[in-house]
């Protein structure tokens, strides 16, 4: 009876020691500054590790914070900042929900959207916001769309070929 009751206590224990780190955690505000340089964050720059996305100023501090990943989220989360969640990569099909076939896409607004099959790009053309959203609400992440090569050249000037 006697090892019931401290079991029952230790793990009541340890719910109150989660439960205040959950607290604690949730009085945290998001990422605002970099835990290298102390400067505004580039939210197009950024590592992820164990789960967490870290954003910095510049890509310097993202090199130097994959040397110490540890120390740099225990300053955030000192200085009261926590790392945002990694966000999840687009795996399912927005329209019917099946598997995605990284061959069939369609780029819209710089991001890039994949679909089972092409019937189901033609439908998300008609609707982009509804499956934007439907995504966005799931905390999915879309790629990047590469951006086309421009080759710039100047009117009337020709082109020489040297063998």
């Amino acid at each position: 009876m006697k090892a019931q009751f401290i079991f029952t206590l230790t793990s009541a224990t340890a719910l109150v020691v989660a439960s205040l780190s959950l607290a604690a955690e949730s009085k945290m505000k998001p990422q605002e500054f970099c835990p290298v340089m102390g400067f505004a964050i580039n939210k197009e720059v950024y590592a992820d590790h164990g789960g967490k996305r870290v954003f910095f100023c510049c890509p310097n501090c993202e090199e130097k914070f994959k040397a110490d990943p540890e120390g740099y989220l225990n300053k955030m989360k000192e200085a009261g900042f926590a790392a945002a969640d990694t966000p999840k990569m687009q795996s399912d099909c927005p329209v019917k929900g099946g598997k995605i076939n990284r061959e069939v896409f369609f780029d819209h607004e710089g991001k890039r959207v994949y679909f089972c099959c092409a019937d189901c790009v033609a439908k998300f053309e008609s609707e982009p916001a509804k499956y934007l959203k439907k995504m966005e609400s799931q905390g999915i992440e879309l790629e990047k769309a590469p951006q086309p090569k421009h080759e710039i050249r100047e009117s009337g000037a020709e082109e020489h070929h040297h063998h």
